[in-house]
């Protein structure tokens, strides 16, 4: 790494030790402070441009993995990464939350040297922050999306605009006075670039989809575990053909059943924020005994956001 990135990339990471604290997760809001991961559920895995479905092993859909509840707002510099490469205190999944300092949805074990910074530390969570979704419900019952971007690491530096790589819609199915209270969602990988990425850059995965729901006082930020949902299908459907070569076209719902008012009925959704989380060398990957083209997730394509960015650090 040159002497002037290493310089401007301590500065950033310093500034964002300095200036980004997240609350401890306070579950008033949620009875009991106890959520539902019913409640976003993923229910299809598809070929980008294609139409046979995929899930058929152990379940026809699949509820999130687990799920965290917080009091106040993820808004803001929480889900405005800076560098947005996944290293460590760069947005609010890459910090830790709790009295235990618990990491969001990983563990220890799992936490990666993205920035060698420190030196030969890994600290790096891996998170990157796809999109922030919501405002008013448009005449086609669709939230707007706002997808972000990775990088620069430094001034001037490159940069990847991650809608050039994914198509997200998030369509209203229930509303209450017109606010949307339960949504159809859908992330799709663009199929056409998948064979240049693979030439540049060889394969990349990702193993974490997290979508953050705000309505009412608090949020409910919920994870899919894609090494266990795919070890799952594996078991019970040994067929399966799902890889992490392959562009796919990921379907599911969610609801703010989470979040009821003083009447017991579900809010409305203000805002909803995406991220996925991008293991840097998948062979590290031990909590499953999977074959050794069993795909860890299926946005493929994303994964070589965190590779050519940190090839640029190398320079």
């Amino acid at each position: 790494m040159s002497t002037k990135i290493f310089n401007a990339l301590s500065v950033s990471l310093a500034l964002m030790f300095s200036i980004n604290t997240w609350a401890t997760p306070v579950t008033a809001f949620v009875p009991d402070g106890v959520c539902n991961t019913d409640n976003v559920q993923l229910t299809s895995i598809m070929e980008s441009g294609q139409f046979n479905e995929l899930l058929g092993g152990a379940s026809p859909a699949y509820s999130a993995s687990s799920c965290l509840v917080f009091d106040g707002n993820d808004d803001g510099s929480a889900n405005a990464p800076v560098v947005n490469i996944g290293q460590k205190d760069d947005g609010l999944l890459n910090t830790k939350y709790g009295p235990d300092d618990s990491l969001f949805f990983i563990e220890p074990s799992e936490l990666q040297n993205l920035d060698n910074f420190p030196v030969g530390i890994a600290d790096d969570p891996g998170w990157i922050h796809l999109a922030s979704v919501g405002g008013e419900v448009g005449s086609d019952n669709k939230l707007a999306v706002d997808y972000n971007q990775a990088g620069p690491i430094v001034d001037g530096g490159s940069f990847l605009d991650i809608d050039a790589l994914l198509d997200m819609t998030f369509t209203c199915v229930e509303s209450d006075d017109g606010e949307c209270t339960a949504l159809n969602w859908v992330i799709e990988t663009d199929p056409t670039i998948i064979d240049q990425v693979s030439q540049l850059l060889g394969e990349a995965t990702f193993d974490h989809l997290a979508i953050s729901i705000k309505a009412g006082n608090g949020f409910v930020i919920y994870d899919f575990d894609f090494i266990d949902i795919f070890a799952a299908e594996l078991l019970a459907y040994p067929a399966s053909s799902l890889d992490f070569n392959t562009p796919y076209k990921l379907s599911g719902t969610l609801d703010t059943d989470d979040f009821p008012n003083q009447r017991g009925n579900a809010q409305a959704i203000s805002h909803l924020n995406v991220w996925a989380r991008d293991p840097s060398d998948p062979t590290t990957i031990t909590r499953i005994n999977e074959p050794s083209t069993f795909g860890i997730f299926v946005l493929a394509v994303l994964g070589f956001i965190s590779t050519r960015l940190g090839r640029l650090k190398a320079q």
